[in-house]
């Protein structure tokens, strides 16, 4: 649970890898975000039609209480987080599904970085990238609505700390399986928010 922004998409010419790298690691250093680099190079500068399982390409940076946010691609150019690509090494068949749908949670870092994330996302659609999706669960991507974008944030935060005071004042029953518990509680919460939650 918390609010992420989810992504996916190509990168235009295996030759921008360095540049776009860059970019990234310029702003990386201005806001003085973590960051750290995979490969900056594709072999021969060019994509491959088969996956390369031993290398990741491009750069992961890390605002502050946020989950890494990876601008980094596969051998094919396709974008994949480092999670994605881990997993993808643990086993013999390559689902596209998961391979290729990138989220990072942003919950925690607060809507400024969301924001600056989202900007930065556009930016680099827009310079380096091609056939790119963004679902953002701020919908700042969609709108640019900053005030929407405080209040989506305000509204998880609310959910969050509804739900947790649930868990401290709604014991669980003796012969209740745990996912019985959390769908009560679920329910109990919901009702708490009322309508305030059903709309942004």
């Amino acid at each position: 649970m918390g609010l992420t922004i989810h992504y996916k998409g190509k990168l235009k010419r295996a030759n921008d890898l360095k540049s776009l790298i860059d970019d990234i690691k310029d702003v990386a250093k201005v806001e003085n975000w973590n960051y750290f680099v995979f490969e900056e190079q594709f072999e021969n500068n060019s994509f491959t039609e088969i996956i390369d399982r031993e290398n990741l390409y491009g750069i992961m940076i890390t605002p502050p209480e946020s989950e890494p946010f990876c601008i980094s691609f596969l051998s094919n150019g396709r974008i994949s987080s480092i999670i994605n690509f881990n997993v993808m090494q643990m086993s013999e068949k390559i689902n596209e599904d998961l391979l290729y749908d990138v989220a990072t949670k942003t919950q925690n870092s607060g809507y400024q970085n969301h924001k600056k994330l989202i900007l930065l996302l556009d930016f680099i659609n827009n310079k380096y990238l091609e056939d790119f999706e963004c679902k953002d669960e701020g919908y700042y991507w969609e709108t640019r609505d900053e005030d929407l974008l405080k209040r989506t944030f305000k509204k998880y935060l609310n959910l969050i700390d509804s739900f947790s005071s649930s868990i401290e004042m709604i014991p669980r029953n003796e012969e209740e399986n745990l996912e019985d518990y959390l769908k009560r509680l679920a329910s109990i919460t919901n009702k708490k928010l009322g309508n305030n939650y059903k709309s942004i």
